[in-house]
């Protein structure tokens, strides 16, 4: 216990010199350079507290926030469902294999501009890209961990008459959970990121929109602000969803 204590304490000193180094060459850089090109932390600090009194922050925030969950919740039941009835028929595997490459081919930057295309500007241009470019990660791992499922255990399950229930909840949850998780591990991160994007180009509210509306406007310190913004949200998930999860299902898929 004192040993994973020290080590604990150890990474946490190291990470913390880390931060305070990065700090002092943002500061060093933005005493370099114009203020209009390279806010200081001071001053980005000073904008963030400005967005949080306006209400602007919180505002913008749940907007980006509702946007990546529903596009994000969509694009995972669409893929798991399709990579589960792929993972059952191999004509199928195969036949989705080129919608499965388009889509992990194309750039963000052209299903953003075919959505404002589609739907104009609004809510549904980060719903629909969010969920178009989650789809083929998550969808590849579920057919990929059907098809990697020990068929022995399933006719053993079969011959012995098991119920649904219990080849379901000892073979069949194990077998998935580990690579559909993963999937959807790596594309909650993403999912932030392209949401701001298609903000930035394609939508009228939302963390990417008072970023795009920031520069229109010179306002670096509040682009910094929303940036930061934005790197905290990825970690808070990675640290307090993402990475419990990940340790409840690996824990859980060795008792199995």
């Amino acid at each position: 216990m004192q040993d994973s204590t020290t080590l604990r304490n150890r990474r946490l000193l190291v990470q913390g010199v880390t931060i305070l180094i990065l700090l002092a060459i943002w500061q060093g850089l933005s005493m370099s350079l114009p203020s209009i090109l390279f806010a200081s932390p001071l001053d980005t600090a000073a904008a963030f507290v400005r967005m949080v009194e306006s209400g602007e922050f919180t505002e913008q925030l749940l907007q980006s926030a509702s946007r990546m969950f529903i596009g994000l919740f969509s694009g995972m039941i669409v893929a798991i469902c399709c990579g589960l009835v792929a993972g059952c028929s191999p004509v199928l595997y195969d036949a989705m294999r080129p919608v499965q490459s388009m889509l992990m081919g194309i750039p963000p930057i052209i299903v953003v501009v075919l959505a404002m295309v589609w739907f104009g500007t609004g809510s549904m241009v980060p719903v629909f890209v969010v969920s178009v470019l989650v789809f083929p990660g998550i969808y590849l791992n579920t057919a990929d961990g059907w098809r990697n499922i020990d068929r022995q255990l399933l006719e053993m399950a079969a011959i012995y008459k098991s119920t649904p229930w219990h080849t379901l909840r000892h073979i069949i949850l194990p077998g998935l959970a580990v690579p559909i998780f993963t999937a959807i591990s790596l594309a909650t991160g993403s999912a932030v990121r392209i949401t701001i994007m298609a903000e930035l180009l394609g939508a009228d509210a939302g963390i990417g929109y008072s970023l795009a509306f920031a520069r229109v406007n010179i306002d670096t310190a509040k682009v910094f602000a929303w940036t930061l913004v934005s790197i905290f949200i990825i970690i808070l998930l990675d640290h307090l969803v993402i990475s419990p999860l990940r340790k409840f299902i690996l824990r859980w898929n060795r008792e199995e």
